[in-house]
């Protein structure tokens, strides 16, 4: 594997982190070894340095008795009050990481403390300032009227990644991320941002306007319109803090294309020019190389071109996320959420209650439970062109609305969906 997170060789911050949390954890008991064993040694050597040799005649029974004795006595404190606690913290700990119950205290420990550091939003946000023109819309009469399943163990959180320009938000980010505690999976649905979407009050206009319009209620009423379907909340991350988040932890594994890897060495999507040598195969990437390499639209992945690519690394990198996660205990995660939630503005409306039983399915999940989709689907849409504002612009537009909305239905919630 390649590190490519600078050339200087010095270990960069997000590194020093995650090898903190690593440490911090995996030298606990050689630090509780190394202390007891010094203070027994020390009560030996403050006691006399007593010599234990029976053969020598001038050393008399009751005399090496009395000055073992009080040895004995500094023994049995140290057993009694270092060794026992230190014993049954021991069992403490196994038991709250290594069983189901335990686990789950710590989860909601950690769930109930870190809550409290978010960004628990409900208004809306500051309009940016969008010109309106008269434009032809596509025909909407191919609109499905809305079905919305009712499946209780699954949990639609809209997952938003924004940029601000000239004012307005655009959520050049939209995935779904579908909980499913029944089947104990995570299905990720990417939505275009150039679809091209009926929205409730406002003119036809490509989904990743909506959100600047009129706040997190018009995006949940346009999905709604759209692909019926219902979202139970959503997490917004501004592009620049979710650099920032990458390097809390620790940095991630992606794999390059050849023309991938050539592509970030020479343009600025890596705005840092330090981090930009990069080579085809697997890199451990910071988090200035991951958002470049999300932002990469003219070079096509393994299977991917263009927007679609561009939402396919997406989907890549929070692959790569949740596998890292993964491989960390309760306690680890615990720390790595303290230091996000601290340093990094993430907005939400997701109730405490329902963020904790989020959390405890996604620490629950094992290897290979998280599959993928994305809106529109290969052959399912055309490209078109449309005013919107002053300008002619290319957009997606669904060749059936119904037969999206059934796709996008069969993925999250199984074929057998009844309507």
């Amino acid at each position: 594997m390649n590190n490519t997170n600078g050339s200087n060789g010095e270990i960069p911050r997000d590194k020093e982190l995650e090898d903190n949390i690593d440490d911090g954890t995996d030298n606990f008991m050689d630090d509780l070894k190394r202390s007891l064993s010094q203070q027994v040694n020390d009560t030996i050597r403050d006691e006399g340095n007593v010599s234990y040799n029976n053969n020598d005649p001038k050393i008399d029974k009751n005399d090496l008795k009395s000055e073992i004795r009080p040895v004995k006595r500094h023994l049995n404190k140290i057993i009694k009050y270092v060794v026992i606690p230190v014993m049954m913290l021991l069992i403490l700990v196994l038991l709250l990481t290594k069983t189901n119950f335990g686990q789950s205290l710590i989860i909601r420990m950690i769930s109930d403390y870190s809550y409290g550091k978010l960004d628990y939003e409900t208004s809306e946000p500051e309009k940016g300032i969008t010109e309106e023109v008269n434009q032809v819309t596509p025909d909407s009469s191919d609109k499905p009227v809305k079905n919305i399943p009712e499946k209780k163990y699954i949990s639609n959180i809209l997952l938003i990644g924004v940029e601000t320009f000239e004012g307005a938000q655009n959520t050049d980010t939209m995935i779904i991320a579908s909980l499913d505690s029944k089947n104990n999976v995570i299905k990720l649905t990417s939505l275009m941002r150039d679809l091209y979407v009926e929205i409730p009050g406002y003119k036809n206009n490509k989904l990743n306007a909506v959100y600047a319009k009129d706040g997190i209620n018009l995006l949940y009423d346009t999905i709604e319109t759209n692909f019926g379907l219902t979202m139970d909340g959503y997490v917004l991350v501004d592009f620049n803090d979710f650099e920032q988040i990458i390097d809390y932890l620790g940095g991630i594994d992606i794999e390059l294309t050849r023309k991938e890897a050539e592509y970030l060495r020479t343009t600025n999507y890596i705005s840092n020019p330090e981090y930009r040598y990069v080579e085809q195969g697997v890199q451990h990437m910071n988090g200035n190389q991951v958002l470049g390499y999300c932002r990469i639209r003219k070079v096509s992945t393994k299977t991917e071109s263009s927007d679609f690519g561009r939402t396919q690394r997406q989907r890549i990198v929070l692959e790569a996320i949740f596998e890292k996660l993964r491989k960390k205990n309760v306690l680890q995660l615990g720390l790595i959420m303290n230091t996000i939630i601290s340093n990094i503005d993430i907005k939400t409306d997701i109730t405490k209650t329902d963020y904790n039983s989020y959390l405890q399915q996604a620490v629950a999940l094992e290897k290979n439970e998280i599959k993928t989709f994305r809106v529109p689907k290969d052959d399912s849409y055309n490209s078109e062109r449309v005013l919107i504002g002053r300008y002619n612009q290319e957009v997606l537009v669904p060749k059936s609305w119904e037969d999206t909305e059934t796709m996008i239905h069969d993925f999250i919630y199984g074929s057998n969906t009844q309507k």
